[in-house]
């Protein structure tokens, strides 16, 4: 069987089996909600003020790291039950990227091959703008059963018993943005930042403590991976999302044909994050 027609039985198989995961799982849902505009600043006196830890950049695919965040807390005693949110480098212009068609290996396809993402990529949201002040948008999709494996292993089913829900955070970053030296014009950067604050707000407001991320548009769409890492970093080290995760990892896969895991590993990896917030005076 050719590589092709082995990703497309792979995901018939997932979409026709989806129906029976969600009735069996009653946690996971199709459900999702589309963000249509930037989210309000996070309020500091509901802030959990996690205790400081380091970003960890691994090479990985974003649910396997998912996988691992929850097994790893489990086995910590740390929590027993780790709500994680995964970044969904996603296509504003259809759902999947158009996965069901193209059955690609991009992220968001990747993620749609091993788990019930896609129903709750809703035709009627796409597409959306992904320049300009109102392209801060994307779907949160809030019970999302992972119950395969990754391409790398051929998508096999997982055991019963490691079948994980996670919410997906689907944001696009800029579209084969025009770049000057390498870098983000002055207003291609303004949203892609407002796009960046976008995702942690969209998991701390939805008490989502730990994030699986990834080299937010440094694959199809061109954005340039060092300056990517720079701004993800500086703005998840902001006042605002000081204290709100508990845990933050990259899934960043090294490819021969980019750089992307060697510059994120090194910009963010063993950054330290969190820590108290000062107490908001009554």
């Amino acid at each position: 069987m050719s590589t092709f027609a082995r990703r497309k039985a792979i995901s018939e198989d997932t979409l026709d089996r989806i129906p029976a995961v969600l009735h069996e799982v009653r946690e996971g849902s199709q459900d999702s909600t589309f963000i249509k505009e930037q989210l309000p600043p996070l309020s500091r006196e509901h802030c959990p003020n996690y205790a400081p830890s380091k970003i960890t950049v691994v090479n990985s695919d974003s649910f396997t790291a998912a996988r691992d965040t929850m097994r790893s807390a489990s086995e910590r005693k740390q929590d027993a039950k780790a709500k994680v949110a995964v970044l969904n480098l996603a296509s504003d212009e259809r759902p999947g990227g158009g996965w069901a068609e193209t059955l690609s290996r991009t992220q968001e396809e990747a993620l749609c091959y091993s788990s019930t993402l896609y129903p709750t990529l809703k035709a009627s949201y796409y597409p959306w703008a992904n320049s300009g002040p109102s392209s801060a948008a994307g779907v949160y999709s809030p019970a999302v059963v992972i119950f395969k494996d990754d391409l790398d292993h051929d998508c096999a089913d997982l055991p019963r018993a490691e079948w994980r829900v996670v919410s997906v955070i689907t944001v696009a970053a800029p579209r084969s943005p025009h770049l000057s030296n390498g870098r983000f014009p002055p207003m291609t950067l303004k949203w892609m930042r407002e796009k960046i604050r976008l995702v942690y707000r969209m998991a701390a407001h939805n008490g989502q403590p730990y994030m699986v991320l990834g080299a937010m548009g440094c694959g199809a769409y061109e954005c340039p991976p060092t300056q990517v890492a720079e701004e993800m970093k500086a703005i998840l080290l902001e006042e605002e999302f000081k204290g709100w995760f508990r845990e933050v990892t990259f899934a960043v896969y090294a490819t021969q044909r980019n750089s992307n895991y060697d510059i994120f590993k090194d910009i963010l990896d063993g950054v330290e994050i969190g820590g108290e917030v000062e107490a908001v005076s009554s």
